[in-house]
């Protein structure tokens, strides 16, 4: 019976040998095809995560989170260039130093406002956010004009798709943004049995200046002893509530928190009136102050009642920061980043 085994075939030396050089140089070539596609690996990779650093990652980058609630850079960016594309219409500037942080911080206080609305039994419906936007955007006739209902219905549905085209909302979008508006008046007008009716309160006048030019200027007039009245009429731009010279009126403690140390010092002694203060730097300009008079507890008048209604506002606000799990992830690259992706508009 034949073998089931084959003789194996004898090899010379010489063949041998190359038999052994042909496995080397198989064994050589086969690690040179590793090797370039590792390289090939590599050279597309490197391009491939260059593009997703610089144009997938930030955009999903989460940079506030509110208990289960997120918002990423590329929400941040849109917010911004809505305001930015906003306040050009309007023919004002941007300051994009601050806005970027302006915005961070509105989305944090507009989650703390939905989570925490029901909390103070204050609600918004969907009906409530319809009658806000038609209001904020349905013409108002000139007096004495026929008014055409069809003619203003028109109107109003092209000024709010002017406003879609412009800040580049969603419906959605838009509709998120007002209802947290509408929280915020109705949470406030709910906490205003915080506000006292009479409080402590001095008589004061103020330059309040932005540019620090105009800063070094309003304190040489003011060491030359110019006019108080006169410096605020020149170098102040429109104030929320001095008048052209400078003067606010009755002003009670905590209506204007970063200027209290100096209205009320914590020795307990009286400011001393019709002197002007060195300059006072606070989070929105800088302040020269003068008091006239006080203090004394008098009733709170109609305009500081609603700014202590906004301080009771964001104290409510403060504390909600604190009890609810509030995350800020926003680093320097991440602004840089911020800012020029608004630029790029």
């Amino acid at each position: 019976m034949a073998s089931r085994y084959r003789a194996r075939p004898f090899l010379t030396p010489p063949q041998g040998r190359r038999a052994a050089r042909r496995q080397r140089e198989r064994h050589i070539q086969r690690w040179i095809v590793v090797l370039i596609a590792v390289v090939l690996a590599v050279v597309v990779a490197i391009p491939a995560y260059g593009y997703y650093a610089t144009f997938v990652a930030p955009p999903r980058h989460v940079a506030v989170q509110v208990n289960d609630a997120k918002h990423t850079l590329g929400e941040i960016v849109k917010r911004i260039r809505a305001d930015v594309n906003i306040t050009l219409q309007s023919g004002s500037q941007v300051d994009m130093a601050t806005l970027p942080f302006e915005v961070l911080y509105t989305l944090i206080d507009e989650e703390l406002l939905r989570q925490n609305a029901a909390s103070v039994g204050v609600s918004v419906t969907q009906a409530d956010i319809d009658a806000e936007i038609r209001r904020l955007h349905y013409p108002t006739p000139t007096a004495g004009q026929q008014a055409d209902p069809v003619a203003l219905e028109k109107e109003y549905k092209e000024s709010l798709r002017n406003y879609f085209n412009i800040t580049q909302y969603s419906e959605s979008d838009y509709r998120s943004i007002i209802r947290a508006s509408l929280l915020r008046d109705r949470i406030r007008d709910r906490l205003s049995d915080r506000v006292p009716a009479v409080a402590e309160q001095v008589y004061i006048h103020w330059i309040k200046v932005i540019e620090q030019d105009t800063i070094s200027t309003v304190q040489e007039g003011l060491a030359k002893e110019d006019a108080f009245d006169s410096l605020a009429r020149i170098y102040m731009r429109t104030d929320a509530y001095a008048d052209a010279n400078g003067e606010v009126g009755w002003v009670p403690k905590g209506a204007f928190p970063s200027l209290d140390g100096y209205l009320f010092p914590a020795d307990g002694k009286a400011v001393e009136l019709n002197k002007v203060s060195d300059s006072i730097v606070a989070g929105d300009g800088t302040y020269f102050q003068k008091v006239t008079q006080g203090p004394e507890t008098r009733e709170l008048s109609g305009k500081m009642r609603e700014v202590m209604k906004t301080r009771v506002l964001q104290e409510w606000l403060n504390d909600q920061r604190d009890t609810n799990n509030v995350q800020v992830d926003f680093k320097s690259a991440d602004y840089d980043w911020v800012v020029k992706k608004v630029q790029e508009i």
